[in-house]
């Protein structure tokens, strides 16, 4: 029996990047690293509002989409691939 998509993606089956730069790609889930974040760039088509996750991220932030496009700045960013 397969695992459903969401499954694998929140438990890294289909694998993720640790993003300190620019990084494209098709994501799911965006988890800033332990010191946080600062992302400077952020596409995310379907996400209203996605440039308000412009700035500083607190360690442990999470968040869901489909995520294209990424800037980090400072810290780092774990990105779960679709």
């Amino acid at each position: 029996m397969s695992s459903p998509a969401y499954t694998e993606q929140s438990l890294g089956k289909r694998g993720s990047s640790v993003i300190t730069g620019a990084a494209t790609g098709n994501f799911a889930i965006i988890v800033a690293g332990p010191s946080g974040a600062t992302i400077s760039a952020i596409t995310c088509p379907n996400k209203d509002n996605a440039s308000a996750l412009i700035g500083t991220l607190p360690a442990g932030y999470t968040s869901y989409g489909n995520f294209t496009a990424i800037t980090v700045t400072a810290g780092s960013v774990e990105a779960y691939k679709a």
